[in-house]
């Protein structure tokens, strides 16, 4: 698999930039500011170091590079991996709305119960629309 290490590697040195960034926020009115770097600076600086540890595997190991690639264009591989998807957006579709009906039982604010049913809604008109799409391609 091919693997851009200079993206990998300034993913890196921003998420570094991020997590020291967060540590001047320290009044209590930019608290949330702070919290917000130091996860963004984590999960770039996670993904730039698992990136490239993946990279230097691949390159000591050829072969588990070559296999793996054959493995992720294999046709019964890719058709496992978009049945896979497909289930668990329909769980996630039910868990929105369970989440939408736990939100009115605790009585949150309405624009919350709002905001929940929308990202239901868009899911399923996303979802509609793809598979109108793709109905007509084939």
């Amino acid at each position: 698999m091919k693997r851009n290490t200079p993206i990998y590697i300034a993913a890196l040195i921003a998420g570094i930039c991020c997590i020291v960034a967060s540590f001047f926020f320290k009044s209590e009115e930019v608290k949330t500011v702070s919290g917000v770097l130091l996860g963004v600076g984590a999960g770039l600086f996670g993904m730039g170091v698992a990136q490239l540890y993946m990279k230097r595997f691949e390159f000591k190991h050829p072969e588990h590079a070559k296999q793996t690639e054959i493995e992720l264009k294999d046709e019964r591989n890719t058709m496992i991996r978009y049945r896979a998807k497909a289930k668990a957006g329909d769980i996630t579709q039910w868990l929105i709305m369970g989440i939408a009906y736990l939100s009115i039982l605790i009585s949150a604010p309405l624009w919350v119960t709002l905001a929940i049913v929308a990202v239901f809604l868009a899911h399923t008109v996303i979802g509609l629309y793809y598979m109108n799409k793709y109905q007509n391609e084939m």
